[in-house]
Formats: structure tokens, sequence, C-alpha cells
């Protein structure tokens, strides 16, 4: 039986992202991860559709939570469970144009940003088009939501909301707000959705992105007005920062409703606060207020009392090992994504990292919703997080250009030591690498399958030394190189279709 149950996983496997990392437990959460999400899934229509749980025994495909898994499960290059996942939930819009499995209607969004993601990644054109006329449908939903809140009142004036979404619930507290997270994956779905459709030459969606252009203006308007009446954020030097509202509210969510959802109100300033404006494209990740954002999180959140764990004491006392990460659901918080977007290799590295252990079961190398065990069992919602967190370490798209080993720690390129990339999906199609590090000699080498779908304007390699030691020479196919950044370490590259081999010596 062993053998069997070897060689089937070896089959669903071998067409999706291939990792080799030094660190041997890693490389095992990760596979087990991508295990995890399909063996918690059901299917229906005789396995046309597959029902992305968000964990093994509890809460079943919220129309919410179950879009981490598909994304994650995607960027990992497992096509045909993410599109049989998006049918899932495709069937069941309501004929109004909304999506709900009877938890919130936050999905809505989150599932069309989802699609216009996997879109870009698959390029299965033929299924886009074939189920257009719904996903049309839905955004023309998401416009008539917005025109609700554009009536003036009495004296004709437009009130701070106008233009967002009604207001609405993200999760289990039934508080109704104008959320800035609600609106941000609204926005970016019907603009990520909207582009795919056009794409693929979908009538009546070429208004769609200017729909969603609109939103976002409507949204950093509401959000800079909020902004603007709030009180400072304090750090604890005594220095204070620009705040960061995650509703219309001039303060923090949890100095309103003190106490509420089991006392987890004020972690909606965190796992789902306004920083996800950033992966929403809403907020540049250069932008001044979010590193003020950033810092905050950093310095405030991340190391307040956590529910059921990690208590504000013990955190203070070693915040370099107990902080980067939320303490009530810290893969909602998208702080490591966001220090991704910004290039903050070394926060990204420890936010990674210190989060696995927080949920992670080692008996099953799963990954639970809360500390301590607590709540479902391998939820899945959070196994979907990990692995797209893992895809960015390893390889990302920023604009135009395509990243590889951005956010790899150093630690893994000691001497003799390597890591090794295959058939990661990408925007531009599928691409490979593998480094090598021969430090002992004061070199690292590098071989790339640059993708040969599209070609991006260039690739830029991360190689770190492990000492940091600055590059001081690179050859590219045996010439001479010198189109690098030793203060950022990275090697810029021209794509080419065949194989590039580089060298770094530092």
């Amino acid at each position: 039986l062993v053998p069997d149950c070897k060689a089937y996983w070896d089959r669903v496997m071998a067409g999706a992202m291939q990792v080799d990392v030094p660190d041997p437990l890693l490389a095992n959460v990760i596979k087990a991860s991508q295990v995890h999400c399909m063996m918690a899934a059901r299917n229906e229509a005789g396995g046309r559709r597959v029902a992305p749980w968000i964990a093994s025994v509890s809460y079943g495909p919220l129309e919410s939570e179950s879009n981490a898994i598909i994304r994650g499960m995607g960027v990992f290059g497992h096509d045909e469970f993410a599109r049989r996942s998006l049918d899932f939930f495709i069937d069941k819009y309501d004929p109004a144009g909304f999506l709900t499995t009877g938890y919130t209607l936050m999905g809505t969004g989150w599932h069309l940003w989802t699609l216009g993601e996997h879109y870009r990644i698959a390029r299965d054109a033929d299924w886009l088009r074939s189920v257009a006329p719904k996903v049309v449908n839905v955004c023309n939903w998401i416009n008539k939501q917005r025109a609700k809140t554009k009536r003036p009142d009495a004296r004709g004036r437009l009130p701070l909301e106008a233009g967002l979404m009604p207001p609405g619930v993200m999760a289990d507290w039934n508080v109704y707000a104008f959320y800035m997270y609600l609106n941000g994956v609204s926005c970016a779905g019907l603009r990520d959705a909207g582009r795919a459709l056009v794409d693929v030459g979908t009538p009546g969606a070429d208004g769609f992105e200017k729909d969603a252009e609109a939103f976002c203006g409507d949204i950093l308007r509401a959000y800079r007005a909020t902004q603007a009446i709030t009180p400072v954020f304090g750090l604890r030097n005594g220095t204070f920062v620009t705040p960061y509202p995650t509703q219309l509210l001039p303060g923090p969510t949890g100095m309103f409703f003190p106490g509420e959802d089991g006392n987890r109100s004020w972690c909606y300033d965190v796992e789902l606060g306004a920083h996800h404006l950033v992966p929403y494209g809403i907020l540049p990740p250069d932008a001044p207020d979010v590193e003020a954002m950033m810092n905050h999180m950093e310095d405030v959140q991340f190391l307040s009392e956590g529910w059921f764990d990690y208590p504000a004491a013990e955190n203070a006392k070693d915040p370099f090992n107990f902080g980067g990460f939320a303490k009530v659901q810290p893969y909602y918080a998208r702080n490591a994504e966001v220090c991704a977007m910004r290039d903050d290799v070394k926060p990204f590295v420890r936010s990674y990292f210190n989060t696995i252990p927080s949920l992670l079961g080692m008996e099953t190398l799963s990954f639970q919703e809360h500390f301590r065990g607590f709540a479902a069992w391998n939820k899945t919602h959070e196994t979907g997080y990990f692995l797209h967190q893992t895809r960015i370490m390893l390889v990302m798209e920023r604009g135009d250009e395509l990243w590889l080993a951005p956010l790899v720690t150093n630690n893994w390129l000691k001497d003799g030591m390597g890591i090794a990339v295959k058939n990661a999906p990408t925007f531009f199609g599928p691409v490979s690498y593998r480094i090598e590090s021969h430090v002992s000699s004061g070199g690292i080498e590098a071989t790339i399958e640059p993708p040969m779908r599209s070609q991006p304007k260039r690739i830029v390699l991360r190689l770190r030394h492990p000492d940091g030691k600055p590059i001081r020479k690179v050859t590219v196919d045996g010439r001479e190189h010198a189109d690098f950044d030793t203060a950022k370490e990275i090697i810029r590259l021209k794509p080419v279709h065949g194989t590039i081999h580089v060298k770094a010596e530092f």
C-alpha cells in the first residue's frame, strides 16, 4: 500500500511547483500543506466542481476564506484544483449577482479578485469565456451596490461614504460598517476580474476597470477624510505616527467597541485592518503612511495580548521572536505580503518564520485556526495563506519584472547549501531556477529557465551572502555582467529564450 500511496501523490503533485530548500521540516510542511488543502476539500457534480473546505471538519466552503485556499493552490500550480474551486462558487452565484454561502457578502469581491489572479496565471481563456456572463453579472452587482451610497442628503451634499459598498460584516462579528478591507477587496475584484474579462473579449466588460478606478478614488477620499480626524497613534518610544482607520471611525475599533466579539474587536484593526489596502492596490506600498502603519503594527499590535496565548508581558520580553505576527488569527494579517511589496527582506523573513510555529501541529504538519490548537483542526484557510507567502518568498511578480528568490533567508546560502524551484507558475509563464552556494571559494551560482509564454521586462535575481558580503563581480553565461546592485543584493537580467547561467563573486 505504501508504494501505491506514494505513486498516487507523486502523480497528483507532478504538475505543480516543486520546491527544494535546505530546511527538511519546512520542505515537508510545504508539501503537506498542498495535500491538506486537497484532502479537506469535497466535490460535487461527479468531481466537476471542488468545494474548498476551510478546515477538515468545520465550517465548510465559505465564500470568503476559501479564496485563500484557491489562491495558495493556484500560485503553486494546482490549476485544475483552483479552476474547479472557482466553478463551485460560480455555481453558487445568486441571480442578483452576489455570492454567499450564508456567512458574508465580502466573499463576492474576494472571489472576483481570486478569479482575476487565477486567469493571469493559468490563462485558461476558454474557461473564462464560458463563465463570463455570470462574472459580468457579479461586477454589475458591485456597481449597483456602490450607487446606493451616492444619494445626496437634503442639502444636496454627498455623504462621506459616497461610492463605497453599503455597510457589511467581514467575519464572525456582526457589526455592520464601512470597512476599508471590505471595500478594498470589492474594488480589487472589480478591477482584476474586469481586466480578465476584457482580455478574453467579453462584451460590456470594458468599463469595469474605469469603474474600479472611480471606486478606488472614493475609498481613498473616505480613508483620508477619516484619517484626518483620527488622533495619531503612539509608538513605544514615545513618538507618534499617522493613524490608519479600519472603518469610518476616528479611532481604533477596539476603543469604540470594547470587549465585543469575544474580546476580539480590537483585532479588526490588525488582521482585518487598513493595511489590506496595499495588496489590493489601493495604497502604494512605498507611501509614507504605509511605513507608519507597518511600524505601529510591529511595535504595538503584534506585541499586544494574544487570544489564548502570547501574553503581552511575555511578548515584551522577547519582541524579536514573539513579534512580527498578529495575535488572534495571524494569517489574516497581510503584513508579510506588504513587507514583500516594499522589498523589506528581513522583516518578511522574520514574520514568515515566526508565524509558522504559532499554529503548526507537529503531528500532521497542519495549521490550526488559533493558538494552542483552539477551534478548527487543519484550518486550510491558514494553509492557503502560508502557501501564498511561501511562493512570494521564492518567486514574485513586481509590475513587469519577475523576481527570483526575492525574500529568501541568507541562512539557506551557507557553503554547500542551495535552493531549487521548478515549474513555478507566474504571470509570464512557468519559471524554474536553482541556486548553489560555494561561498567558501567566494561565489554563488544560479541556473535559470525563464518563462516562455511572455517575457518580463527583466528578471531580477537576489543572492544574499550568508555573512552579508556585497556582490563584487557577476558573470552571465561566461561573460562579465555589470547590471547588479550591491546594496539590494540583486542582479538584473534580460530575459532570453534559453537557460541563463549566473555566477556572483563576493
